[in-house]
C-alpha cells in the first residue's frame, strides 16, 4: 500500500517526537504539511491551523541572525542540508531566538523537514558573556551604553533605549544616554523628576515596572510626554549597586509590547549594567579626584617631587619643573640628584637614603646657586605592611626670608651697638678734650726759647705733635660713633636720586682721578622721585664709592647706575611701593665668603690697621634703613663687588 505525503511526514515526524525535538515538513512551496507534537506545543498553534501556512509567517530572518548567508530562502530548495538562525514568533506574539535545520526528506517530492530549536537561553547567556566583555573593554559610560544596547536588542526589541542616572542629593534623574531614531524632545541632559514618572517609582521601590499600553493607562502623570511622542508600551529596569544607581528602560511604538518573560530577559541584564555603571562611576569619581588632585599639586609654589626607593622620580610639581628647565614627560625615571643639581643642590646633600633607613620624616637647609637657601624635608610614604615604597621631597626657597631674618639680626645688633657705642663716647669724650687742651697747650709751651735750647727737650715738640694728632684722630673715631648711633635730626624731602649721584661723583672724583679710575655713570631718566635727606644719601654714596675705589686697583673701573625696580616686592618693602634701584659694581679684587657676610657688622674691616674704622659700611646700612629701603653685596674674590641699593618711593 502506498502512503500519502502527510502519512509519510507523520511516520518521520514521530521520530522527532521521540527525540523531543519540533519539527515540521514542508513542500518544495514552502507550505506546512505537517507538524508534530512538538512543534505544535512551542508554537502553540493546533496542526488544522498550521497546515497549509507558508513556514515564512513563522520565522523573521534579520541582520542580529548568524550562521550561513541567507538570500531569497534558497536554503529551502537546495539538495543539501543548512542551519541558520531565525527569530520565531508564536501564536500570542512572543517572539524566541531559534535554530533552523533545513533537511531534505527522504521522498521524490523535494519537500524538506524543518527542525526547529529554541537557543534563547544560549543567546541570552552570550549577551551575558558580551556585556562582561564590554564590562571590562571600557570605563565609559556612554561607550558602555551604546556597546549594550546594540546586544539586548537581538534580544528584547525597542524603538527607544534610555539610561538614567540617579541624584539622590537632587532626587532626580538624568538622561544620560539615549539609543533612538524616533523624534524626541527627551534629549540627553534632560532632567526628569522622580515622583510621576515611572522611572522615579522604579528607584523607590527598586522593581522593575512595565506600561502595557499607554493609551488606555498611565499611571504616571510625567509619562504623558512618552504618549505624546508616540510610545505605547515601556519597560523600566532598576540598575541597583549597594545603593540606587539609575534605572534602564526600553520604549516601543507598539502596545503590549513587553511581558514578565522580558522582565527575566533583562533582569541578568541589568545587574551587569549596573557593575558597569558602578565601575564607571567609580572611575569618574577617581578620575576627578585625580584631576584634583593634580591641580593642587601643581598650585604649590614650592618644590615637590616624589621618588621611589630606587631614587627614580615618579612626579615633580609644576614649580619644580619650571626651576629645573625639565617637562613633565622628562622627568620619569630620572634620579632625584639630577633634578636637585639643576638648582645647584650636591647629591650628597640628598636626604634619601637617611628617610629610607629610619622612615622618619628629614629636613636639612641647604644651600643652592647663586646664594640661594632652601629648606629641604623628605617624607616617607609607607604602605600597609609598613614598607617604605616612595619619598616626597619638598624644597622651600627661604633665601628672601633668611636675608630678611639676617637684616633683623643686623639692625638688632646695630642698635644695640649703637646704643653702647653712644655711651662710650660720650665717656671717652670728655677726658679726650681735657687731654686735647693740654696737648694743644704743651705744644704752645715747648715753643718757649728757653726749652729750645735744652737737648734733652729736642724731640718733646716732635712727640707733643704726634699725641695731639692721634687725639684729634681717636675724637674722628667718636664722631663716627656718635653719627652711627644717633638718629639724623633733618628731616627728609623730595630728591631726584640722580641729582644726589651726581653731586657725589663731584666729590670724589679728584681721588679716583689720582689713581686712574674710570667712573661710569648710566642714569635713567625720568625717576620717581624719593623723599629723603640729602646729607645723609651723599655720604651713603661717598662711603661706598670710596671703599670701591679703595680696593679697585689702579685703572679699575667704576660703574653706578640707577633704574626703576621692576622685580616682584619683596617682604622688607610695603605692599606695591615702587622702588629705586642703585648699583656700585667695581672690578676690585673682590671680598671673600666669609668676609661677605660680616661687611656691615661695626668696627669690621680688612683695611690694614690704622686705614679704616670699620664703621663706614655699618653707617652707610644705617642710613637705608632709616629711608627704608634695602642694601644688598654681592661678590667672589677676584671678580670684583657689586652693592645694590633699593629706595622705596613713598609718600611724605
Amino acid at each position: 500500500m502506498r502512503l500519502s505525503l502527510k502519512d509519510k511526514a507523520g511516520s518521520i515526524l514521530s521520530i522527532f517526537d521521540l527525540l523531543a525535538m519540533p519539527a515540521f515538513i514542508i513542500d518544495d512551496a514552502r507550505k506546512i504539511i505537517s507538524g508534530n507534537n512538538s512543534a505544535l506545543e512551542m508554537f502553540r498553534y493546533k496542526e488544522e491551523d498550521l497546515t497549509g501556512a507558508d513556514m515564512m509567517n513563522f520565522l523573521s530572518v534579520n541582520s542580529s541572525c548568524k550562521g550561513d548567508n541567507f538570500y531569497g530562502m534558497q536554503y529551502f530548495y537546495e539538495d543539501k542540508a543548512h542551519v541558520f538562525e531565525a527569530v520565531c514568533t508564536k501564536r500570542d506574539g512572543t517572539d524566541f531566538f531559534a535554530q533552523i535545520s533545513v533537511i531534505p526528506a527522504p521522498d521524490d517530492n523535494n519537500s524538506r523537514i524543518i527542525v526547529v530549536k529554541d537557543i534563547s537561553v544560549q543567546k541570552q547567556a552570550e549577551l551575558i558573556d558580551e556585556l562582561s566583555w564590554i564590562i571590562n573593554s571600557s570605563l565609559s559610560i556612554g561607550t558602555i551604553f551604546r556597546m549594550m544596547a546594540s546586544e539586548i536588542k537581538k534580544l528584547v526589541s525597542y524603538d527607544r533605549a534610555s539610561l538614567l542616572l540617579y541624584n539622590e542629593k537632587d532626587r532626580n534623574l538624568l538622561i544620560f544616554a539615549l539609543d533612538t531614531e524616533l523624534k524626541t524632545n527627551l534629549k540627553r541632559g534632560v532632567i526628569a523628576p522622580v515622583d510621576g514618572t515611572s522611572a522615579g517609582w522604579v528607584i523607590k521601590n527598586s522593581r522593575p515596572w512595565i506600561n502595557s499600553d499607554l493609551h488606555t493607562s498611565i499611571v504616571f502623570k510625567h509619562d504623558m510626554k512618552l504618549y505624546k511622542e508616540g510610545i505605547r508600551s515601556t519597560i523600566s529596569m532598576p540598575l541597583y549597586k549597594g545603593r540606587a544607581l539609575g534605572v534602564f528602560n526600553l520604549d516601543s511604538t507598539e502596545k503590549s509590547k513587553y511581558s514578565e518573560k522580558d522582565i527575566e530577559v533583562l533582569l541578568p541584564v541589568t545587574k551587569h549594567i549596573s557593575i558597569a555603571l558602578e565601575n564607571a562611576l567609580l572611575f569618574e569619581e577617581i578620575t576627578k579626584e585625580k584631576k584634583e588632585w593634580e591641580r593642587t599639586f601643581n598650585a604649590i609654589t614650592d618644590m615637590v617631587l616624589i621618588e621611589d626607593r630606587d631614587h627614580n622620580v615618579i612626579r615633580a610639581n609644576q614649580t619644580l619643573l619650571m626651576n629645573t628647565g625639565f617637562s613633565a614627560s622628562d622627568i620619569k625615571g630620572k634620579r632625584c640628584s639630577e633634578l636637585l643639581g639643576r638648582i645647584g643642590i650636591s647629591p650628597v646633600e640628598c636626604l634619601c637614603s637617611d628617610t629610607i633607613i629610619t622612615k622618619r620624616t628629614s629636613f636639612r637647609e641647604l644651600k643652592g646657586s647663586e646664594g640661594s637657601i632652601f629648606n629641604f624635608w623628605a617624607y616617607p610614604l609607607i604602605d600597609e605592611e609598613g614598607d617604605l615604597y616612595a619619598i616626597i621631597h619638598y624644597l622651600k626657597n627661604v633665601t628672601s626670608e633668611k636675608l630678611l631674618e639676617q637684616h633683623l639680626i643686623r639692625a638688632d645688633k646695630l642698635a644695640s651697638l649703637g646704643t653702647l657705642a653712644a655711651g662710650i663716647a660720650h665717656e671717652i669724650n670728655n677726658p679726650l678734650g681735657i687731654i686735647a687742651g693740654y696737648s694743644e697747650a704743651l705744644i704752645e709751651r715747648a715753643k718757649e726759647e728757653t726749652l729750645l735750647k735744652n737737648g734733652s727737650f729736642e724731640d718733646f715738640p716732635e712727640y707733643l705733635q704726634t699725641i695731639h694728632n692721634e687725639i684729634f684722630r681717636c675724637k674722628e673715631i667718636l664722631q663716627s660713633l656718635l653719627e652711627f648711633a644717633m638718629p639724623q635730626g633733618t628731616t627728609f624731602r623730595e630728591l631726584d636720586i640722580n641729582e644726589i649721584i651726581k653731586e657725589v661723583i663731584l666729590l670724589v672724583n679728584h681721588k679716583a682721578a689720582r689713581l686712574q679710575h674710570h667712573l661710569e655713570l648710566e642714569l635713567k631718566r625720568d625717576l620717581p622721585k624719593i623723599y629723603g635727606n640729602p646729607g645723609s644719601l651723599r655720604q651713603l654714596f661717598i662711603n661706598i664709592i670710596i671703599n670701591s675705589i679703595y680696593f679697585t686697583s689702579e685703572g679699575g673701573s667704576i660703574f653706578i647706575s640707577t633704574e626703576k625696580d621692576n622685580e616682584a616686592n619683596e617682604k622688607r618693602f610695603a605692599a606695591n611701593s615702587g622702588r629705586i634701584r642703585v648699583a656700585i659694581r667695581d672690578t676690585g679684587k673682590g671680598v671673600s665668603a666669609q668676609s661677605l657676610a660680616k661687611i656691615f657688622d661695626p668696627f669690621f674691616t680688612t683695611k690694614p690697621i690704622g686705614e679704616g674704622t670699620g664703621l663706614g659700611l655699618s653707617i652707610s646700612h644705617k642710613i637705608v634703613e632709616e629711608h627704608g629701603g634695602s642694601i644688598d653685596v654681592e661678590s667672589k674674590e677676584g671678580r670684583g663687588t657689586t652693592f645694590i641699593i633699593k629706595l622705596a618711593v613713598k609718600a611724605k
